[in-house]
């Protein structure tokens, strides 16, 4: 009986890792990572179900055979514990500080926090928004924005878009920074497009 329970247990540990080497093989890396900073939260479920939309637009940046949008949600919420607003600081200084995030999706408040830090793209092409300190337009306005809203991003408060500039660090970094700068880009312009 020993015998028996020894191979079962080897058995289900070998099983358990052939598991765990198949999802990490499967998993797809996202062409690009789009940001939500403010006080509510993305509807996970509408964003799946409707991201598609924005990679129509996209492009397969890391020649994976998809293109795959991601979001990362940093909320500042008052429901939120101490701990969860620490984690959500320290999230938006990896988006903004070290470009884990393309596309912004900023609430104005933390937008006039992080606009002149000079990591936002100019976006005068697009129209009128959000001026940084030099008078750049970094922000466009997307409250109301019905495509923003169909991937479950709450659009009532000032929220803007903004796009990360690729800095020197960015380029000597990421290979791929430019297709992903350009990929940005026109997630831009077909949001801003009416």
């Amino acid at each position: 009986m020993k015998t028996w329970h020894k191979i079962a247990l080897v058995t289900v540990v070998v099983v358990g890792i052939l598991i765990s080497v198949k999802s990490c093989v499967d998993k797809k890396t996202a062409d690009i990572t789009l940001a939500y900073i403010g006080e509510g939260f993305v509807d996970r479920e509408l964003f799946s179900k409707n991201v598609s939309s924005l990679s129509a637009v996209g492009s397969d940046v890391n020649s994976d055979g998809e293109v795959i949008i991601d979001i990362m949600e940093i909320s500042f919420n008052d429901s939120l514990s101490e701990a969860d607003k620490q984690n959500s600081e320290s999230k938006l200084t990896n988006a903004i500080g070290a470009g884990v995030a393309r596309v912004y999706l900023i609430e104005e408040k933390y937008l006039i926090n992080n606009a002149s830090s000079g990591v936002f793209a100019e976006l005068s092409q697009f129209g009128e928004g959000f001026k940084n300190a030099d008078g750049e337009v970094c922000g466009i306005s997307v409250k109301d924005n019905e495509k923003v809203k169909s991937l479950g991003i709450d659009t009532s408060k000032n929220l803007y878009l903004a796009v990360r500039i690729v800095s020197e660090i960015d380029a000597l970094m990421d290979k791929d920074i430019e297709k992903k700068h350009s990929m940005a880009m026109d997630i831009a312009e077909y949001i801003l497009k009416d």
